[in-house]
């Protein structure tokens, strides 16, 4: 930071620039130290108000204990076992939990609904993340030991009410009392519960020992409602509760499905270990209570030092594996910190096929027609089949013709299995209408047809939760269509029917796009990838921008592929064909690239001015330059957190043309010249915004190369600083003639008139997420 920014930081540090924008956390009264607490990602397994599901150990709780966090009632407290109290949060998709251990030695809920807060009371503000009076920018929900709940203050609605949305179990301890909470935090739509975020966050406890409440106790020591100098922050984290010594993110993740047959295990290791050992194995309680000393036959590597592992040989198909790593300190003490048990099920051998049309020739009952046997009604999701005729077809042979029943795929498929519920209802074991003899045969085409043989079909069994009893092995035929010609039924009236038939394929095509079928902003570098076709040899790559023409760009024996540069804003297609004993053509997939490369997103900017890292020590302003402009705040935090494009920062730039030299400008001079000619682009992109109280003055963007020619581009509209709403703007590298876009040495980014400057207004101007690439073209 320059002298004279930090004079000026000197001179006005005492008086609050946070009002109405993005604060610094409260501080404790006490220590002086910030309120940051982490909120880890995790979902217990029940709101119970037993606490054992919580891993407490690996969370920091935000804590009030203290005399000097009592807002009111110092005279009656007489230490932590009268009135203190730890809150831990964790979140999830939907939720966000709090546990909260109170210890209190006299317990008093003597009032309901909107008065809780009058009695023993346990009382949670989320917030913006601003300095404001008031009660206009605060969430605030109250619940006790009786479980009961109250919403006082509410951004969205006028507050006062009971909620359906916030639920909890209390239990009573030997020294107070437990409150397990959950609340929905989709119901707070004024802030934004995303990974990475910050969260104002305020835990109250208010305290009587009969009566009316006696003391209240804040994290900040304020008044529950001051959120004038700011509350503490919740850091919103995308990682578990973990203790620190423990390893941690397995791959395959926690309870995983589908998973390769040739996976390896991979997992982050604890902070401290320098060794691992691997249990795996089939059964949970020979994983979990496997030892050195006992290796039940599941410690299959012991001591290793890398992360990964590779079971031996191949999975077994649907078999659901455990695995734990324990984690080995150094020496001296080599002490061994027992992992937590974690478990996947392998891929099966057969995956249903989803898109299935049915038809008959046969004259079916009305609302029994063929789809039934494959729409999965009458199922439950044990794949339990009813006993109700409305579930099932049921259909009269034609005169003169074998009845069938036809299956058309969306595709060919290399079968491997058909699953059979025979006609079910409740009498079926006396009208017997399940198909008995069927002729199995299956096409590619629709039109050549083949024999796969006779088959019988298992009867029903007359009653609900019947589970399929006939199996027809396929035996990886190739085929679209699959015809079953009834030869007899279990009974003798002429009319047939089945309830559900399944149809299980082997994956011999290759499957999961990377990037996903139809993505977009797909990154220029990124690695085509796909999931494995069974059994293949190798994958032939199809590649290019036209669908109906794609070339063979290589043959891999991996499922991953590397294609030659890509250009900006352009749409591919691409095709995987997987060669083994046959070749099976893959789907088409397609991607769009990204548009513009970001050159600046205002994203790795903090407040460490020791370390050079505010946004000010990159984009000088008038403090170096000597300009009318100011990069960024003068109390952290240094870059926009609130008005932001995208990300989570923006760059604020204030400008002043009053006085000489009559422009305002900001500029970054890069390490080393940089190349903004690759990949086909030909403009730069930008987003900028005002404040709605500026005055109006022309934006300009000037680029110098490393020769020292400059270009310089204006907006064109002064009055377009002045709007509150994002704006992009795209230069065309035509405007910019003379520099060399391969060798840019600085950016400018200014108000006024750069070349001829005249008096002119004050304001702010956000900028973000700066880039440089080609739009994508018109449909």
């Amino acid at each position: 930071m320059s002298s004279k920014k930090w004079l000026f930081v000197g001179i006005f540090g005492l008086f609050s620039l946070s009002l109405a924008m993005a604060a610094p956390p409260a501080v404790h009264p006490t220590t002086g130290e910030p309120l940051v607490i982490t909120c880890f990602r995790g979902t217990p397994t029940a709101i119970d108000g037993d606490l054992s599901d919580w891993n407490l150990d690996a969370m920091t709780p935000a804590v009030l204990n203290t005399m000097e966090q009592l807002h009111s009632g110092q005279a009656s407290w007489t230490g932590p076992a009268d009135c203190s109290a730890e809150f831990y949060v964790l979140w999830d998709d939907e939720k966000i939990y709090m546990a909260v251990i109170v210890k209190d030695d006299k317990l008093s809920m003597n009032k309901t609904d909107g008065n809780i807060w009058n009695a023993d009371c346990v009382e949670i503000f989320f917030s913006t993340t601003n300095a404001v009076a008031g009660h206009d920018e605060h969430y605030q929900y109250g619940f006790n030991a009786n479980n009961q709940t109250w919403n006082w203050c509410n951004m969205d609605t006028a507050g006062q009410s009971a909620i359906d949305y916030l639920q909890v179990v209390s239990t009573r301890t030997a020294d107070g009392y437990i409150c397990e909470a959950s609340i929905e935090y989709g119901r707070m739509l004024s802030l934004d519960f995303s990974a990475g975020n910050a969260i104002g966050f305020h835990p109250v406890i208010d305290d009587t020992d009969n009566g009316d409440r006696e003391l209240q106790m804040t994290w900040t020591g304020r008044e529950a409602h001051d959120q004038s100098l700011g509350y503490g922050h919740l850091i919103l984290s995308p990682d578990p509760a973990i203790p620190p010594e423990l390893s941690r993110y397995p791959v395959p993740e926690q309870g995983a499905v589908d998973v390769p047959t040739d996976t390896v295990l991979s997992w982050s290791p604890g902070k401290f270990a320098a060794s691992h050992d691997v249990y795996f194995g089939t059964v949970f309680d020979d994983v979990n209570d496997a030892t050195r000393a006992d290796p039940k036959g599941v410690l299959l590597s012991q001591g290793q030092t890398a992360t990964t592992y590779d079971p031996p040989g191949a999975l077994d198909y649907g078999q659901t594996y455990y695995w734990r790593v324990d984690e080995v300190n150094g020496a001296p003490d080599f002490t061994i910190f027992k992992g937590d048990v974690w478990s996947f099920t392998a891929e099966p051998i057969g995956y249903p096929v989803e898109n299935i049309i049915a038809t008959t020739n046969g004259a079916s009952e009305e609302g029994s027609g063929p789809e039934k046997t494959i729409d999965g009604s009458g199922l439950d999701a044990a794949d339990r089949h009813s006993a109700a005729a409305t579930d099932m077809w049921l259909a009269d042979a034609p005169e003169g013709e074998a009845l069938y029943i036809q299956y058309e795929f969306d595709r060919l498929y290399k079968l491997h299995e058909m699953l059979v519920w025979n006609y079910n209802v409740q009498f079926e074991m006396i009208l017997g209408f399940g198909l008995k003899d069927v002729t199995v045969q299956y096409s590619e085409d629709g039109e050549n047809w083949m024999v796969l043989g006779d088959v019988e079909f298992a009867r029903g069994v007359s009653m609900a939760g019947y589970a399929a009893n006939t199996v027809v092995d396929l035996g990886g035929i190739a085929a679209r269509y699959v015809r079953l010609t009834v030869k007899s039924g279990w009974g003798m009236l002429g009319q047939f029917g089945l309830s559900e038939v399944r149809f299980l394929f082997v994956p011999v095509q290759a499957r999961e796009p990377r990037p996903a079928d139809g993505a977009a902003e797909v990154d220029l570098d990124t690695l085509l990838s796909w999931r494995a076709a069974r059994d293949a040899a190798s994958h032939e790559v199809y590649f290019g921008s036209n669908p109906d023409e794609l070339s063979l760009v290589g043959s891999v024996a991996q499922a991953a592929f590397a294609p030659d540069a890509l250009l900006f804003g352009s749409t591919y297609y691409w095709r995987i064909d997987a060669v083994g004993d046959d070749v099976w053509t893959g789907n088409l997939w397609s991607f769009s690239t990204q548009a513009y490369r970001v050159i600046e997103g205002f994203e790795s900017y903090t407040d460490d001015i020791d370390a050079g890292e505010a946004i000010f020590d990159t984009w000088l302003d008038g403090w170096v330059n000597n300009t009318g402009s100011t990069v960024g705040y003068l109390e952290t935090p240094f870059a926009e957190q609130t008005v932001v494009y995208g990300g989570r920062q923006s760059m604020p730039l204030q400008y002043d043309n009053t006085a000489s030299p009559f422009y305002s400008e900001a500029e970054r001079t890069f390490g080393a010249p940089q190349d903004w000619t690759s990949n086909g682009a030909d403009s730069l992109s930008l987003y900028f915004r005002g404040n709605g109280t500026n005055a109006p003055q022309m934006l300009y963007v000037a680029i110098e190369d490393s020769a020292g020619q400059t270009a310089t581009v204006s907006y064109g509209d002064p009055e377009a600083v002045l709007a509150t709403e994002w704006q992009q703007w795209r230069i065309p590298y035509t405007d910019l003639a003379g520099v060399n876009l391969s060798r840019v040495q600085t950016m400018y980014i200014g108000l006024g008139n750069r070349s001829a400057p005249t008096a002119g207004g004050a304001g702010t101007v956000y900028i973000d997420d700066i880039g440089y690439g080609r739009p994508a073209a018109a449909d």
